[in-house]
């Protein structure tokens, strides 16, 4: 019946009802309107129903602390004009000629320009713009003029980038400029909409899409962005420049079958059509809080008069658009790259610097930026000169020296801070112990958990590093080679290492033709090194089809060439002595007990360190004289007496002196460079076995992609400080002290490791890898450094295959895997796998030619493949083949 409702019964089910008395998660999320407290909000505040005033007075209160925030950055010593705001101009244009005309523009709108401070030529330029007071205090470099001199070796493409990363390093805002009239033709008005929405009135084309823009972003553009993204950028700025006057400006000699009213609409649409897409360009680059496009007009304008005295309008519209460019740049919330900003590194942009070639001292001149004091008793990096160690600094007068009421100009006391060697971090990089005593190299392990060791238990320990044991040996088996007679052995009987040695040899039938490094094909004919580029390419694809499958030769001996190699049981479970067979390489660099340890204390030091500082600006102590300094004293200063020690405040200007800074390194620098210099954390100094998470980079060139391999000559980039190594990759398991080795990097998008000799770096800090292809400098991978770990272990896999040519149910003949019966016996206690799942084990040898009966877990098929998994430990290689015994050739700037 269609107008039948059912009605419930009196047997009907009844839910029983929610007797809690507390409000459920979901009860309370819904009460809070969505708002969601932060992650460190008290846990039981993240269940409290706030009301709607209450959540107004939360988010007041969080607006305030952002603004006192912004405003304790931007006050300087003494609540003066904080340090001048530093911005970068980058052209992603042919044109580059686009930087040094912006530049020219900015400082034409300024009001006061402080020059070079006396006969240096070494030195920036500051402009001052009163309408902005403290804020209007601004340093303009561009890509071109500030870095690029340090780079003479490289291409003009590759010293940009590099010019550019650095210049990415020092700025608070950088601006990105697209020449909008850059090879621009006539067809592009004609191709327009002349009539509106109406598509009957194009000639050639509807509307501008993003094809019409793209030969705007040069090659080198891409790189750059591509390069900076990978590093950190800082505040972005998008800039569209007009350089070049419309069709209607152009005179006769530019007439087009079009009316004036049609070229002006046309150009109009032009003109907004181009700021969509560098808006969208923005947004997909520096995402969508980046969107914002600032117009700025630098055509050559004559600066005349109309007949009624008022202005030209093109003047005026340009004076309009470069003072809204200042007043975006002055006012609006700037600050360097997270990497920077968030590290407790002070860092110096030298205005001007000096080189005494006497004393072999360098005196770098700025202003002290980050978010910590510059500590004269750590080390000093100068990227593209070295590190060193810090003399002392001295007070210098500032270039916008300020006048009191009466017009006079304010009397500075030029305070000296002298460093103490007894608290200075040693220069040296590489450790040098002594073997006979049997040193390990450790930072962060106790020394009095080893007072308790005997001076015999030293003695042995001493005696075993004198002798060698085959690689791959464990101490079991390396036992039996000390084993002797004391009363009956002659000293000529006894084994030196000689056996070791000998098994330790790499023989040279296994080194394969093709293991040149590309850097050495460079000085091989052109010929040659394209077969080499295609013998690796073959061998990676091989790789991805039969990954770890070696193939053993019918003269090889299997026992003798994977000496070095062991069978594991389970490669996640299985136990691997991170302290066995390493190598000598390793008695040179340092290990750390607990890194994440270290930081964590070295970044809470820091933390009390700035924490002190403020506290010390908040009393106003910082930049008094002595007098008024002990006037001001009280007993509650001496708390933070000891933590500022030998501490200069950020946004002092000062003159930094480094020594040991020797003629050659000195006179390689160009002299137009332009120098900056960053303090060294305790222990950033040491060299150790980093490790850096990283991604492939795809590369812009459109030229075929050669494979990266292990050990291959790269350079690294991580943060402040640029060397070049021999890294091997690896798998980055989160669930296994044992990383699988990759033979070449990863091509496929994934995230990978690569373990290297380098400096210490705390994290984050972000990582760019670059190899040298033809004569360019080529970026292949991006990432973040994971940290310094010697125990690290990075395990290389091989697997060796034989084919079943006999089958009986879980019994198999298997043949081609070996060709000696010395070789089954050999390797018969490790384990088999197959390809189908099945795990098993050799039972004997069959006949002589390697023929071996196994026997597996269950019934194995006929088609199925035998395979031995076998593993060996890998290591990083030096730059050189001497080692760690050449500094300069491992680790440089």
């Amino acid at each position: 019946m269609p107008n039948h409702h059912h009605r419930a019964g009196g047997l009907h089910q009844v839910n029983k009802k929610n007797k809690r008395t507390k409000s459920s998660k979901r009860s309370a999320s819904r009460i809070a309107g969505g708002k969601v407290e932060g992650r460190r909000a008290a846990f039981k505040q993240r269940l409290v129903a706030h009301t709607k005033a209450d959540r107004r007075h939360i988010q007041q209160q969080k607006r305030d602390a952002k603004r006192q925030e912004i405003v304790r950055k931007k006050r300087g010593i003494g609540n003066g004009p904080a340090p001048p705001r530093i911005v970068g101009v980058i052209s992603l244009g042919e044109n580059e000629e686009t930087e040094e005309k912006l530049r020219s523009l900015i400082l034409g709108e300024a009001d006061e320009v402080f020059p070079t401070q006396g006969d240096d030529v070494h030195s920036t330029i500051t402009a001052k713009y009163n309408a902005h007071k403290k804020d209007g205090n601004l340093t303009v470099l561009t890509n071109k003029t500030a870095f690029r001199s340090q780079y003479p070796g490289h291409s003009n493409d590759d010293a940009a980038v590099l010019a550019a990363l650095d210049l990415c390093r020092v700025c608070d805002v950088i601006m990105f400029v697209i020449d909008g009239d850059e090879a621009k033709t006539e067809e592009d008005f004609i191709g327009m909409n002349i009539g509106g929405d109406d598509k009957s009135q194009a000639t050639n084309k509807t509307s501008a899409t993003a094809q019409d823009w793209d030969h705007l972003i040069s090659e080198r553009g891409d790189r750059v962005l591509s390069a900076i993204k990978g590093q950190g950028i800082p505040r972005a700025v998008m800039v569209y420049a007009r350089t070049e006057k419309d069709v209607l400006e152009l005179g006769e000699d530019h007439m087009t079958t079009q009316s004036a009213k049609s070229l002006r609409r046309a150009n109009i649409k032009r003109k907004a059509d181009l700021k969509k897409y560098i808006s969208r360009f923005a947004t997909t680059e520096f995402g969508v809080d980046n969107d914002k496009v600032i117009e700025v007009n630098m055509r050559e304008t004559e600066n005349r008069m109309e007949a009624d005295g008022t202005v030209d309008p093109e003047e005026h519209s340009k004076r309009i658009l470069a003072a809204a460019l200042v007043r975006g740049l002055c006012t609006m919330s700037a600050s360097p790259a997270k990497w920077v900003a968030n590290m407790p590194r002070a860092y110096i942009l030298s205005d001007s610097y000096k080189y005494d070639p006497a004393t072999s001292e360098l005196q770098l001149t700025g202003y002290v930026r980050g978010p910590v004091p510059f500590n004269v008793n750590s080390l000093v990096h100068i990227p593209n000169l070295g590190t060193y160690a810090c003399k002392c600094t001295t007070e210098a007068p500032k270039p916008d020296l300020r006048k009191n009421k009466k017009g006079e100009e304010m009397s500075t006391e030029a305070s000296v801070l002298e460093s103490d060697p007894m608290k200075r971090e040693p220069l040296e990089r590489f450790a040098a112990p002594d073997a006979l005593d049997g040193e390990q190299n450790l930072v962060g392990f106790d020394e009095a958990d080893e007072e308790g060791e005997t001076l015999e238990e030293d003695a042995g320990e001493g005696e075993e590093q004198n002798f060698l044991r085959p690689a791959g040996w464990s101490d079991y088996q390396s036992a039996w080679l000390d084993v002797m007679d004391d009363g009956g052995a002659e000293a000529d009987d006894f084994d030196h290492g000689e056996l070791a040695k000998e098994l330790n040899k790499k023989s040279s039938a296994s080194v394969a033709p093709d293991s040149m490094d590309l850097d050495e094909a460079n000085q091989i004919s052109e010929e040659e090194r394209q077969a080499l580029m295609e013998q690796r390419r073959k061998d990676q694809q091989d790789h991805q089809e039969f990954p770890d499958e070696v193939q053993v030769n019918e003269d090889d001996k299997a026992r003798d060439r994977f000496a070095r190699y062991r069978s594991l049981k389970s490669f996640r479970k299985s136990y691997w002595d991170p302290k066995e067979n390493l190598p000598d390489t390793y008695a040179s660099i340092y290990n750390f007990s607990s890194f994440k340890a270290t930081q964590r204390s070295v970044m809470a030091e820091m933390k009390d360190v700035a924490k002190e500082a403020q506290t010390k600006a908040d009393l106003g102590l910082w930049g008094k004289t002595s007098a008024e300094d002990a006037a001001m004293k009280d007993g509650s200063d001496e708390e933070f007496e000891d933590l500022l020690e030998g501490c200069v405040p950020s946004g002092s200007y000062i003159t930094l002196t480094v020594v040991g800074v020797s003629k050659d390194e000195f006179a390689a620098l160009p002299s137009d460079a332009l120098l900056s210099c960053v303090g060294l954390l305790p222990h950033e100094n040491k060299v150790s076995v980093l490790h850096m998470g990283l991604s492939h980079a795809t590369s812009n060139n459109g030229a075929p992609e050669v494979p990266v391999k292990s050990k291959d000559l790269l350079t690294f980039r991580c943060g402040w400080r640029t060397w070049t190594g021999r890294p091997i990759f690896s798998q980055n398991n989160l669930n296994c002290d044992k990383h699988k080795f990759e033979r070449f990097m990863p091509q496929a998008g994934g995230f990978f490791a690569a373990s290297v000799f380098g400096p210490v770096t705390y994290t984050p800090s972000p990582i760019l890898v670059f190899r040298l292809r033809d004569g360019r400098n080529e970026l292949v991978a991006t990432g973040s450094m994971i940290g310094p770990d010697a125990d690290r272990i990075i395990i290389k896999r091989i697997i060796l295959t034989g084919y079943p040519v006999r089958v009986h149910k879980r019994f198999a003949t298997v043949k081609y895997m070996f060709y000696d019966p010395e070789d089954v016996k050999w390797f018969q206690p490790a384990g088999l796998t197959t390809k189908h799942g099945l795990n098993g084990k050799i039972e004997a040898s069959v006949g002589e030619h390697g023929t071996m009966k196994c026997l597996f877990n269950a019934p194995i098929k006929q088609h199925d493949t035998v395979c031995l998994a076998l593993y060996k430990r890998v290591y990083p290689k030096f730059e050189d083949s001497t080692g760690a015994a050449n500094d300069g050739g491992t680790v440089r700037s």
